[in-house]
């Protein structure tokens, strides 16, 4: 395949080079001045510097990104989930429960 860019009528410098897109499974190449013009109009602040060839690839990597992280939330114990060993969600009912009349 011969690598050029979908956008290189839109490219801004003449004999740049090519660089692959870091998206996953993309086969596409881009212009760092395309790249620049393309991550302007679709992720405004969010864009971290990767090289993706179009909104598209950024938007699937967005999705891989977030599912990754809502993976490693899971569950956390009571005895755990404190911001201090001695102050957690287990210690405060148990010591809720030993005060005079709350357990009724």
């Amino acid at each position: 395949m011969d690598p050029s860019c979908r956008l290189s009528t839109r490219c801004l410098k003449k004999d740049e080079p090519l660089e692959a897109c870091n998206s996953s499974g993309c086969q596409n190449f881009i212009h760092q001045s395309c790249l620049k013009k393309v991550m302007s109009a679709v992720a405004e602040n969010e864009w971290e510097g990767l090289l993706f060839c179009g909104k598209r690839c950024f938007n699937n990597n967005k999705k891989v990104l977030e599912a990754a992280a809502n993976k490693n939330k899971g569950r956390v114990p009571w005895q755990t989930d404190g911001l201090t060993p001695e102050i957690n969600s287990m210690a405060m009912i148990i010591d809720w429960l030993t005060k005079e009349g709350n357990y009724n």
